[in-house]
């Protein structure tokens, strides 16, 4: 088990998309990110291309649009499913910033997202304590 914290650092503006998987850890089919959108922002549609992703709200609202088809407001516990390679958006239409945690299955694009920087392991020094 490996502890790991969503965190609420930036790491650029035009990189809303981070890993907070620390850096060697021994995941292979999933990688978990954050999505960070300053308020009245958005990205246009993209897709992971190999990758399905879950998208789970965690702070403020982010509308999941699925171009021609509709879409889905992610708050707080909410959460939305994107299938492999279809093309998706992100809007922030509130004035406060918003998160997302992702939850990506494993791909080569999604491998060189970047992380923040000074971000190491956290230790575990006894059950249920971090270091």
């Amino acid at each position: 088990m490996i502890p790991i914290s969503i965190g609420r650092k930036y790491v650029r503006r035009d990189m809303p998309v981070v890993r907070i998987d620390p850096d060697g850890a021994p995941f292979r089919e999933l990688v978990p990110a954050r999505i960070q959108l300053i308020a009245d922002s958005g990205m246009e549609a993209h897709s992971y291309e190999d990758s399905e992703v879950l998208l789970t709200g965690v702070e403020g609202e982010i509308e999941v649009g699925n171009p021609g088809k509709g879409s889905v407001t992610v708050g707080p516990g909410i959460c939305v499913m994107v299938p492999r390679g279809e093309l998706f958006t992100l809007a922030n239409r509130t004035d406060s910033p918003a998160m997302v945690l992702a939850v990506f299955s494993h791909s080569d694009l999604v491998d060189n997202l970047p992380r923040p920087s000074g971000r190491r392991p956290r230790r575990r020094t006894e059950l249920g304590a971090a270091a």
